[in-house]
């Protein structure tokens, strides 16, 4: 694979002078989470725990009124959100009526009266929804089509934030955006997943270190916020390389290759597969 592109000197003083202004307001939010979430359990299906709070240290100044959510399952997300934003509207969406986890969803968000459950095509309801402020979290769709969808509500100016999940180090979307959408901070940057790593587990992570750019965690969640980008044609440029990985893809099976898995956590990945 073609090795990744440089990304110029301005760029990336952009993407950390965000990166800090988020590790900053992180400390004052943490208590904030800690106390909020306190004592909810945690469904493996879902959203990680150090994920949620990049989220919500993300936006928590903004003051959202109201969130829209693609992707509930389980509600774990949904049940989070619903607790560090008491204030705001929660409104989450889910493709699958019939699905089991269902039931499991509607009996965890028992108490929550700022949620209000939907089901439906987000592709279709989302755009129809979003309102001038609102902050979107998109965990379904996935992949290409999820930074499609997202890139389509930020390119009308409406969302104050819009945060894609599963943008795991090594999968085709995810290099589209450390190629082409440098304003993005994403939750496996290293000195985040050194300092809330420990919000999910107690294992220890080492000191950041240069080569831990390439080092996975997690599924990962990023954060696009709204008029960072050019997103009518961030959309275009997302669009072609949603094409160009299916044609990627078409050959790996014909050639029998094996399909791209998520890597372990802190499994380093060779610049030259991003």
């Amino acid at each position: 694979m073609a090795r990744r592109p440089q990304i110029p000197n301005h760029q990336m003083n952009a993407r950390t002078a965000r990166l800090a202004s988020l590790l900053s307001q992180a400390e004052i939010c943490l208590p904030i989470y800690l106390e909020r979430t306190q004592g909810l359990s945690h469904e493996p299906k879902g959203i990680r725990r150090s994920e949620m709070f990049f989220f919500y240290a993300s936006v928590a100044d903004l003051k959202p009124a109201r969130i829209l959510e693609s992707g509930r399952a389980r509600a774990q997300s949904t049940l989070v959100l619903a607790r560090l934003f008491p204030q705001a509207s929660i409104v989450s969406l889910e493709s699958d009526a019939s699905s089991p986890d269902v039931a499991i969803a509607t009996e965890r968000l028992r108490g929550c009266p700022n949620v209000e459950c939907r089901f439906g095509d987000s592709l279709l309801l989302l755009p129809e929804l979003v309102a001038a402020g609102d902050v979107v979290l998109i965990d379904g769709p996935k992949d290409f089509r999820a930074l499609k969808l997202a890139f389509r509500l930020l390119r009308d100016g409406k969302p104050a934030a819009v945060f894609v999940h599963d943008l795991w180090l090594g999968s085709p979307a995810r290099g589209f955006v450390d190629r082409s959408v440098p304003s993005a901070v994403l939750s496996d940057d290293p000195e985040w997943v050194q300092r809330y790593a420990s919000l999910d587990s107690s294992r220890r992570v080492a000191p950041a270190a240069p080569n831990d750019l390439h080092r996975a965690y997690g599924a990962t969640m990023g954060c696009f916020r709204g008029g960072d980008e050019n997103y009518a044609r961030r959309l275009l440029q997302c669009s072609a390389a949603q094409l160009i990985d299916r044609a990627r893809e078409t050959v790996r099976r014909i050639r029998h290759r094996p399909a791209i898995v998520r890597p372990k956590d802190f499994e380093s990945v060779p610049p030259d597969e991003l």
